[in-house]
């Protein structure tokens, strides 16, 4: 009888895959042992064999241990559902690292021109978009202040954008006592103390209005928000 087994070491030996792993696989119930002794000791046979690389060749083509599993122990699995997911994710992905290494390409032109890049400018060509259009102009005049000290104090912003928030959800007029704090910030914290261009602002508009990761609390809403109050001050003053 034992002819037709080999323990789990010999099976983790021809397929590379740990003993442990193996255990794990047995535990979730993706490939159980053919045979358990009284002793608790693993042993697998030529139907284990086969199902493992089954295994192996599709956690190869990304998909998760929990849907390998309903794929080779549930008839109702939908492998060709997964294949149009799995492949919208990694075309997703490509897209993703395309716009990577776009980025990294106009940063490394930038460094190899100037030498040295102010870690400050760093965020700017992270927000570099396929749609964006970026001057050279632009890129100049950052790098040109290398030197400049940004006015950025983090409780102040913490407490902003809370208060930002706040008015835009409550539709606070400017001539509220919060919503006027907040436009008072803004000017004097953002725009006058770190020398924003116009230039600068339309960019920052734009980039607001596709993305709203890495805007440290500020999004497309309440950022459009925040200007119409700000016109709409500047007109009663």
């Amino acid at each position: 009888m034992m002819e037709r087994y080999i323990k789990i070491k010999e099976l983790s030996e021809l397929t590379g895959v740990s003993v442990r792993t193996l255990q794990y696989y047995d535990e979730i119930n993706l490939l159980s042992p053919a045979y358990t002794n009284e002793y608790g000791h693993r042993f697998y046979d030529s139907n284990s064999f086969s199902k493992m690389f089954v295994i192996i060749s599709l956690k190869n083509m990304g998909m998760s241990l929990n849907n390998i599993n309903q794929y080779v122990n549930n008839n109702d699995f939908d492998i060709r559902l997964f294949i149009k997911e799995e492949k919208h994710r990694i075309e997703t992905a490509i897209t993703d690292l395309q716009l990577r290494l776009m980025r990294l390409s106009r940063l490394e032109e930038q460094v190899s021109e100037k030498q040295d890049i102010t870690p400050y400018i760093i965020p700017f060509f992270s927000q570099i978009t396929n749609e964006a259009s970026i001057s050279r102009l632009q890129i100049e005049n950052m790098t040109q202040n290398k030197d400049t000290n940004f006015t950025f104090n983090i409780k102040g912003w913490n407490a902003f954008i809370k208060d930002l928030d706040y008015c835009f959800k409550n539709k606070l007029s400017s001539n509220d006592e919060k919503t006027i704090k907040c436009i008072k910030y803004w000017k004097e914290n953002i725009l006058e103390a770190n020398q924003v261009s116009d230039e600068m602002i339309k960019f920052a508009e734009e980039y607001y209005q596709k993305d709203s990761t890495n805007t440290f609390g500020i999004t497309e809403e309440n950022y459009k928000y925040l200007v119409e109050v700000i016109n709409e001050y500047d007109k009663i003053q």
